[in-house]
């Protein structure tokens, strides 16, 4: 099926295909695509890449279409194969907690929260200050402690395409309401007063981004370089 195209324009149409919600058909062509490279005994990086690729999209297609059982299988070749490809390569630890980011979600739905809970901390070990991972194991997992721990780093709400998120920064974000929902008390009061604020126009939709363009703005008074 693969043989004569360019790996990298089939591992493009497979993304767009899980996009789009075509599920279905990237489940068949991500499937036919990891048996023809797994069938190779003497793989290249190149096509150890596109393995590594074809899994990711595989084992994401096949958690969205709700078959739990084969995506924990596809899940584990994932990072087995990943792990010889950077052995070769070198490895990304960003690409790596994305694929534990993941495959928290998996376990979690697979009714293996054990699992899950360990999946979405290994994400953060590898991407120090995932708050999103820290969210989910919150909200899949009921373990709170990860993100009453990385919470008090993410400063203040920030609006951004329609959403209220907090972010570490460099991090991925995760929903502001959501954590308050989970940490509640004093901080869920804190987040809505802040939502309102920005709503309200009170409080800048990125307060850390307006005090580092406020830092760069001259302080001098006009009137002394006039006179000089």
């Amino acid at each position: 099926m693969f043989g004569a195209a360019d790996p990298e324009q089939a591992i493009s149409q497979l993304e767009a295909y899980h996009r789009e919600g075509r599920g279905e058909r990237a489940e068949v062509m991500a499937s036919a695509l990891v048996d023809q490279l797994i069938s190779q005994k003497a793989r290249d990086d190149a096509a150890q890449g596109i393995l590594v690729k074809g899994l990711r999209i595989l084992a994401a297609v096949l958690n969205s279409r709700e078959k739990y059982k084969r995506a924990r299988i596809t899940i584990g070749l994932l990072h087995k194969h990943r792990n010889k490809h950077g052995k070769a390569v070198g490895h990304d630890p960003v690409s790596a907690a994305s694929d534990y980011h993941l495959a928290g979600f998996i376990h979690a739905n697979a009714g293996k929260i054990g699992a899950a809970k360990k999946a979405f901390s290994r994400c953060e070990k590898l991407q120090p200050g995932h708050l999103a991972a820290a969210l989910d194991v919150a909200e899949q997992c009921g373990y709170t402690k990860l993100l009453s721990k990385l919470y008090p780093l993410s400063g203040p709400v920030i609006s951004k395409n329609g959403a209220f998120i907090l972010e570490i920064e460099g991090r991925p974000a995760a929903d502001a309401r959501r954590i308050g929902v989970i940490l509640g008390g004093d901080i869920q009061t804190d987040i809505e007063r802040q939502i309102a604020a920005i709503t309200s126009g009170e409080q800048a939709a990125n307060a850390r981004l307006q005090a580092a363009v406020d830092s760069l703005v001259p302080t001098h008074d006009y009137h002394t370089y006039s006179t000089n």
